[in-house]
């Protein structure tokens, strides 16, 4: 059976709170709430749980299961990444820093079973991703969704779907109700873009319809 010399695991765990703390430093400096010692704290984590898995199966041989710890940080890790995101109005922050949560606790259980070459190798990654992609993506034009309440007197879908059409906007879901005592048509659209001039030229043309009472993004 092997042995594991506890220089090497002392050097693990050195070199998973090194990687870890790279790719924190980079959260930290964008503002997120799991940064450099967050991240450090759950790359070592992973590290030392996966060495703690190891030497089990070193004390306990067949009977012990070296998978069984590891496999259970992938579920832990989950908690952490769900408290990363946190919901602003329409828009959702976190999703990037939880996703770099979850990959730093496997670069931790890799360096944690000797895998210095990997764990290495996902840290560049994870860098260029965070540093260099971020900059590509904003790049790329992408829809985007928002809800447009309307309340009106005289105008109907067949006006908003023409003005639509006029500044490139879609609506693509929409739902209406009678306010019986009011004699208002109350509409929800759900309306497609991809450039903030294009809804600002949609809100300003819906600004102008006939009986317009109520006009708001939801």
């Amino acid at each position: 059976m092997f042995e594991i010399d506890n220089i090497e695991l002392v050097l693990r765990l050195i070199i998973a709170s090194t990687f870890g703390g790279l790719i924190g430093l980079e959260r930290q400096i964008q503002g997120q709430s799991a940064g450099f010692r967050t991240q450090l704290l759950v790359c070592l984590g992973a590290c030392l749980f996966t060495i703690l898995s190891l030497k089990t199966y070193l004390m306990f041989g067949k009977y012990a299961d070296p998978g069984r710890i590891a496999a259970q940080i992938v579920v832990g890790i989950g908690f952490l990444g769900a408290g990363a995101i946190l919901r602003h109005g329409e828009f959702i922050r976190g999703l990037t820093t939880a996703a770099s949560l979850w990959t730093v606790s496997a670069i931790g259980m890799a360096i944690g079973f000797g895998e210095y070459l990997i764990g290495a190798v996902a840290t560049v990654l994870v860098l260029v991703n965070l540093i260099i992609l971020k900059h590509l993506e904003s790049r790329i034009p992408r829809d985007r969704y928002v809800n447009v309440i309307i309340e009106t007197l005289e105008s109907d879908e067949t006006d908003f779907y023409r003005l639509a059409q006029e500044v490139n906007v879609e609506i693509v879901g929409k739902s209406f109700k009678y306010l019986l005592e009011e004699k208002l048509k109350h509409y929800n659209l759900n309306v497609k873009y991809k450039k903030e001039t294009e809804i600002n030229k949609f809100l300003k043309k819906l600004r102008e319809i006939k009986g317009l009472k109520m006009l708001i993004l939801d």
